[in-house]
């Protein structure tokens, strides 16, 4: 899926969320935690990559905004 695949489906679910329960946007918040912190791993080596690929072609300070670390 691409990012903008991605944001045209948060934005049509948008109305619904907004109108959810709070129990069920925690929920959801919560199943999103959980599904990064089990992806911590690919989700680093991934930014490394693309941190690699943009070298040279951005500012050091933008290649520092866009890294991930574990501590990030």
């Amino acid at each position: 899926m691409t990012t903008i695949e991605l944001l045209q489906k948060t934005k049509a679910a948008w109305p619904a969320l907004s109108a959810a329960p709070a129990e069920e946007k925690n929920r959801l918040l919560f199943s999103m935690a959980e599904s990064l912190l089990q992806n911590v791993e690919t989700i680093l080596l991934e930014n490394a990559m693309d941190v690699e690929q943009a070298r040279g072609q951005i500012s050091d300070v933008m290649l520092d905004r866009l890294a991930l670390s574990a501590e990030r």
